[in-house]
């Protein structure tokens, strides 16, 4: 029995090295682990930032396009609207002239016409 002892304070021993250096490894392991993980989330953190200034940048050059498109497209149908009333305002004034004059031209001839059946119907009367 005496024997095994000193095996066993070896084994013991030996036990606790390996323990001690899986420990190590464990905490070298889990270091290297959190500084990659670290390193990582670093990275992404700086892509994301990029990608939001990116987006921003974009956003706003959109907006900034769709505002010139949109003002172009107000003013050329501003032009549009103004020469359509423009127009309508130049037939309407040409309807009314032309209607003028074939009204007092219908007028005339009727004027005309009373006159000459006046003058007829006092010949027949009076012959």
């Amino acid at each position: 029995m005496t024997a095994l002892i000193p095996r066993l304070r070896q084994e013991h021993q030996s036990l606790t090295a390996e323990v001690h250096q899986l420990f190590r490894e464990t905490r070298e392991f889990l270091s290297e682990t959190k500084a990659n993980r670290e390193e990582q989330a670093r990275k992404q953190a700086q892509e994301l930032h990029a990608f939001r200034e990116e987006l921003e940048y974009t956003t706003q050059d959109f907006l900034k396009e769709t505002a010139k498109t949109r003002d172009a497209q107000a003013k050329a149908q501003a032009k549009f609207l103004y020469q359509f009333h423009h127009n309508l305002e130049q037939d309407t004034h040409n309807f009314l002239a032309t209607t003028a004059k074939d009204r007092a031209k219908r007028a005339k001839e009727q004027r005309q016409n009373l006159r000459q059946f006046r003058q007829d119907l006092f010949a027949s009367i009076f012959g």
